[in-house]
């Protein structure tokens, strides 16, 4: 990952001043400036964003990240208000403990053995979703899953109406006592 030293940066600063100075055309907002410095050293050339586990910070929001955005075992505690990935959003170890209701993520989300304790109705994960080791009790209605459904170590004990589960389910142990109508597995429910 490319790192940009402090020089560099002020050097981009000064540009950036001069031009207004100037009055030259801009067509950078000032936010997405402020949040580009503020994420610097956490991003790498495709767009992916990882944040180490000892960083507390609050991100920008809205937070819009072109790949990955890796916040495993990181200390944040709360989640910008719009959030949305073009590729995998991973919590897993995190201390987050609720998703954002615009949030939208194209890869797959892990939250396993975070702090989040419920998922928003009618939310759509692209790719896998992890839930394994959390305090979790209860799936929402409406739930669309593109790929596999992992609740190994929950509290979950049904399965909600109209979930949506293109590829397999793993309870891992879990007992299911109720499945909702009309609930939509592509692939096989695994104990």
């Amino acid at each position: 990952m490319p790192i940009i030293s402090f020089p560099q940066c002020v050097h981009s600063i000064a540009k950036w001043a001069m031009a207004a100075a100037l009055s030259l055309p801009m067509f950078v907002q000032a936010n997405s400036f402020v949040d580009d410095v503020k994420l610097l050293n956490y991003k790498d050339t495709y767009g992916n964003v990882k944040i180490p586990s000892q960083i507390t910070m609050d991100l920008p929001d809205p937070l819009i990240v072109k790949g990955h955005l890796n916040l495993e075992k990181s200390q944040i505690r709360r989640l910008p208000s719009i959030i949305k990935v073009g590729g995998n959003l991973n919590l897993a170890y995190s201390q987050v403990m609720q998703l954002p209701r615009n949030l939208t993520v194209k890869g797959y989300i892990n939250l396993a053995h975070s702090q989040v304790k419920f998922l928003n109705g009618g939310m759509r994960v692209m790719g896998d979703l992890s839930l394994m080791g959390t305090r979790i009790k209860q799936l929402p209605p409406f739930l669309y899953v593109g790929g596999n459904l992992y609740l190994n170590n929950t509290l979950i004990t049904e399965l909600p109406q109209y979930l949506t589960v293109q590829g397999d389910i793993y309870l891992g142990g879990i007992k299911i006592k109720k499945v909702g109508e009309n609930v939509n597995v592509g692939g096989v429910i695994y104990q």
